[in-house]
């Protein structure tokens, strides 16, 4: 029984040629921007906000930027997480969510079970959150 080779010349071109376009291709989205990723800030929660006809009254971001929970002045909890070059926002009753801080790291789950849990590191806890986290202060 003798081991034979499945590949050729001919298929180690292919190959090579392949992975030669899939380079470039990465180089070409790289050149266009496409490696940059969105941020969430303040003035991006204001305006996602604004855009369901409420506004922010108290939030937290995450220390990376890329998740935020905030509280909103008509009683909804909006969650706003960067999915590639953009910001994505899920909006909820305040009733719906289950907050856990302990230090700097905040778990929100939600009753929603096709709504993945929110898990974000933050720069400090603030009292409102910690209030809200303990049942009281809901919105």
């Amino acid at each position: 029984m003798q081991f034979e080779n499945p590949f050729g010349m001919a298929e180690l071109i292919e190959l090579g040629g392949s992975a030669a376009v899939v380079l470039l291709m990465i180089g070409v989205a790289a050149f266009l921007g496409f490696r940059m990723s969105a941020r969430v800030d303040n003035d991006e929660l204001v305006r996602i906000a604004s855009e369901e006809g409420s506004h922010v009254e108290a939030s937290v971001i995450a220390q990376n930027g890329r998740s935020a929970l905030a509280r909103l002045a008509d009683g909804r909890i909006m969650v706003a997480r960067v999915m590639g070059a953009d910001v994505s926002a899920r909006f909820t009753g305040a009733s719906n969510v289950r907050l856990d801080v302990n230090g700097r790291r905040l778990n929100a789950a939600f009753a929603d079970a096709g709504f993945p849990p929110l898990k974000m590191r933050l720069d400090d806890s603030p009292a409102w959150l910690t209030e809200f986290s303990r049942g009281g202060g809901t919105p």
